[in-house]
């Protein structure tokens, strides 16, 4: 019994190889070769083989990849077994000591010695480290994953599984040529829409205007004031329009339609948006970096190009530099070195800024808001057009054939000088007066010209009368300049003040801008007087004023006027026109088409769509400085702006300046005025107040040279014919100005694309003057070609810079281009 016992507890512990229990075999088992095995040994085999499956199970659950039938064979190869060394003691196991967790703790396991018939003691193999185990992972997921194709392939044998992937395959190539041809479709819609140039991004709000090469030439950012997360639709089914165009409507707030455009010269991208909702502005911000900018018209603080200005978001209305940012000159017009321009609609209640929301950036925006932009009843829309060619020069060209009207010039303005009594005589203005000035003119032998008296001959401002105080006898004094040879041009505006004699009876007759419902006239400040504003919009009132305008000119033999005010920051806050539209400055083009009408010499200081009005445009008071906000070297930016606004004639003000700033001055500096007249002397029209008489012989022989270049290299024949006139006549058939930046010479040359302080006269003369107080030398900049050096008679080549240009103070740098 107590052999039979041990042999069960051997059989036992063989029954379960999965734990590390041992025990220490006391005896032997042995059995001669030639005797048969006893019936324990049978069953311990028997038992064996009962406890295979389980043991597999346990280590397949063990090693959580491996199959069972891996397991298997590993063990079959191994010959492993879960007892240690006879001579160890057996180790208990605690309810809370799981089986693989004691195998995991032993070391040493035994197995049966054939050879010897004996039990012998055998090291077992370490547990795998993870780089095996995530290998023996990999092996059994590629195993599966074999063996799932080649079932799939052994399915797709069958006629059934085949035929659902043609069904499938099928239905995606139905799907891809569906989606291939929308693609294609709405690239060709878009090519229709912008042509090879232009690309809209409509998740973005972004129009990119590209060259055929792809380079990128003006980035538009719309619809800022549409929220980001509001999507678009395509609207061009509900409200299609002529031409290529495209349709997109953000709904309940706007739509934008954009049409195109081509010709010969240029391509045109029409951008309308409509407003949907009363609480929604429109608003476009245009990019303006990598390309240089001009335009706009006259405003503070000008620059060469426009990258120099900073402007708030405000009412782009015509004012007065002395108080707004926007002068009396003003037009909705841009143009780029990169050979794209921008025109924005009259009618449109336009808000601009530049450079302050952000650099780099023209931001367009229409609202009404108040003063000026009251008709809130009409709807509120945005329109411009952007047109691009090959260079700025030819897009001008081809804007100015799309949207400007040309004027008549006349030549006189040319020919002769215009004398100005402001500033010289603006606060000693007399009858006595004017007679001793034209004697000191004429005494020094300069020509007679036009005599420019300002607006206080009249004794209330707006009554267009002379004051009997300052004129006791009109008809003698203007009799006498006539004799002279002066043409005597008097300056009015549309404003009638308080104490003029036509002031009731013009209240009465309802010849005032007034109030809409109790017809009271509104009132303004001009020149520090109470005035009301005749309404050019009503007939009655425009036919009144122009009856009075006559009046003068016929019983003093007035030759012409200057027209002068009427700017929509002088409007009363609440102003109503018996015409009304969106822009207030509509009122200066009926001001100016009325003043057209009453002379063949006629000067204007204000404009707006007024570039068909055949007159000299005079530029805003110039101060007796030498800075480049208002003094002398403000001068060739803001003349070079006006000519590409469409202005040939323009007036840059009396020599030295309008307004002395310095106390009790009653001249300029001598050097301000010598440097002064000398780029003044090649300018369309040259006036001056202060007489060169008024300075000592330098100055008078300085005056007297200049005006004879002024003879003999623009107004005398050359090649049989008069330069001007051949410039002028550019001017009628391309829009080209008559004074011209030097990039128009160059239109691609960087150097010539920036240069503020030269310009040409044509083609074939270039001006240098120095604009710097105690220079006498300058740096030059010549575009390419060959040119004549007038100052030294030398020929020079263009295409680069000539560095410290000796100029001495009676002296003015300019090159007459040398025929190839």
């Amino acid at each position: 019994m107590s052999n039979d016992s041990e042999n069960n507890r051997a059989l036992d512990a063989i029954a379960v190889p999965s734990t590390s229990i041992v025990f220490k075999e006391k005896n032997n088992l042995e059995l001669p070769s030639d005797q048969t095995k006893p019936n324990w040994i049978e069953n311990r085999e028997s038992m064996e083989l009962r406890t295979n499956a389980s043991t597999d199970d346990l280590l397949f659950l063990e090693s959580g990849n491996q199959t069972p039938e891996q397991v298997h064979t590993n063990l079959n190869t191994n010959n492993s077994a879960s007892l240690e060394n006879t001579q160890q003691i057996s180790q208990p196991t605690t309810p809370h000591t799981t089986p693989s967790s004691i195998r995991r703790k032993s070391r040493n396991s035994l197995r049966l010695n054939l050879d010897e018939s004996t039990w012998a003691k055998q090291e077992v193999t370490a547990k795998p480290p993870a780089t095996a185990k995530l290998r023996q992972n990999i092996q059994a997921g590629v195993s599966f994953l074999a063996a799932r194709v080649s079932a799939v392939v052994q399915k797709g044998k069958t006629p059934e599984f085949r035929f659902r992937m043609i069904l499938i395959f099928l239905f995606g190539s139905i799907i891809g040529l569906v989606t291939f041809t929308w693609y294609l479709y709405q690239r060709q819609m878009m090519q229709l829409a912008f042509g090879d140039k232009i690309r809209f991004f409509e998740t973005m709000r972004i129009i990119h205007l590209l060259r055929a090469d792809g380079h990128e030439i003006l980035k538009v950012n719309v619809g800022k004031h549409i929220p980001k997360e509001l999507k678009s639709f395509d609207c061009q089914l509900l409200y299609p329009t002529k031409g290529p165009n495209i349709c997109q409507e953000w709904k309940y707030r706007a739509r934008l339609h954009i049409n195109y455009s081509h010709t010969e010269v240029m391509s045109c991208y029409q951008v309308h948006w409509e407003s949907l909702s009363p609480t929604t502005t429109l608003k476009d911000c245009i990019w303006l970096k990598n390309a240089h900018w001009y335009g706009m018209g006259e405003v503070k603080n000008i620059s060469w190009p426009l990258s120099g200005i900073v402007e708030e978001p405000q009412p782009f209305v015509t004012g007065d530099l002395e108080q707004n940012d926007y002068g009396a000159i003003l037009e909705r017009y841009w143009l780029s070195s990169e050979g794209v321009a921008i025109m924005v609609g009259p009618d449109i209640p336009l808000y601009v800024s530049l450079n302050k929301t952000r650099r780099d950036y023209l931001c367009l925006e229409a609202k009404f808001e108040n003063f000026p932009y009251h008709d809130s009843n009409s709807d509120l829309h945005l329109d411009y057009t952007i047109c691009t060619g090959s260079d700025m020069r030819q897009v001008h060209k081809g804007m100015w054939d799309k949207d400007f009207k040309r004027a008549n010039i006349s030549m006189e303005f040319l020919e002769v000088p215009i004398w100005a009594t402001a500033p010289k005589l603006e606060y000693s203005l007399t009858q006595e007066s004017l007679q001793t000035y034209s004697n000191h003119i004429m005494d020094h032998g300069f020509p007679a010209g036009f005599l420019l008296i300002d607006t206080k001959w009249q004794e209330v401002e707006g009554d267009l009368s002379f004051n009997p105080h300052l004129f006791p006898n009109p008809p003698e004094i203007l009799s006498i300049l006539h004799n002279k040879g002066f043409k005597v041009l008097l300056a009015v505006h549309p404003y009638v003040c308080l104490g003029a004699s036509v002031f009731n009876n013009a209240t009465d007759s309802h010849y005032f801008v007034s109030d809409k419902k109790r017809q009271v006239p509104l009132l303004t400040r001009w020149k520090n007087d109470v005035c009301a504003i005749v309404d050019v919009t009503r007939n009655t009132s425009e036919k009144w004023f122009y009856d009075r305008i006559i009046d003068v000119k016929t019983n003093h033999g007035i030759d012409g006027f200057l027209f002068v005010g009427g700017q929509s920051t002088f409007l009363p806050p609440y102003y109503y026109f018996y015409s009304m539209t969106v822009n207030p400055d509509n009122f200066l083009s009926l001001y100016l088409k009325l003043a057209s009408q009453t002379s063949n010499y006629l000067g204007v200081s204000v404009g707006f769509q007024s570039q068909h009005i055949s007159a000299f445009v005079r530029l805003a008071p110039r101060t007796s400085t030498w800075d480049a906000s208002t003094g002398l070297k403000s001068i060739i930016p803001a003349v070079l702006t006006l000519g590409l606004l469409g202005y040939p004639l323009v007036n840059p003000g009396s020599v030295g300046g309008d307004v002395f700033v310095s106390p009790n001055a009653t001249m300029p500096d001598k050097e301000l005025y010598i440097r002064w007249l000398q780029l003044a002397a090649f300018m369309p029209v040259v006036q001056l107040s202060v007489p060169p008489g008024d300075y000592d012989l330098d100055v008078i022989k300085a005056a007297k040279f200049m005006f004879k270049v002024r003879t003999e290299r623009i107004l005398q024949p050359k090649s049989n014919y008069e330069y001007i006139k051949r410039v002028i006549n550019e001017y009628h058939e391309s829009g080209a100005p008559i004074v011209r930046p030097l990039w128009w010479l160059a239109p691609k040359d960087p150097n010539a694309q920036v240069i503020d302080s030269q310009f040409a006269v044509g083609n074939d003369l270039i001006v240098a003057p120095v604009l710097e107080e105690g220079k006498r030398s300058r740096d030059v900049y010549l575009p390419p070609g060959r040119w004549r050096d007038e100052l030294f008679s030398t020929s020079r080549l263009g295409g680069k810079w000539i560095y410290n240009f000796s100029v001495p103070l009676d002296k003015v740098a300019y090159f007459i281009k040398i025929e190839d």
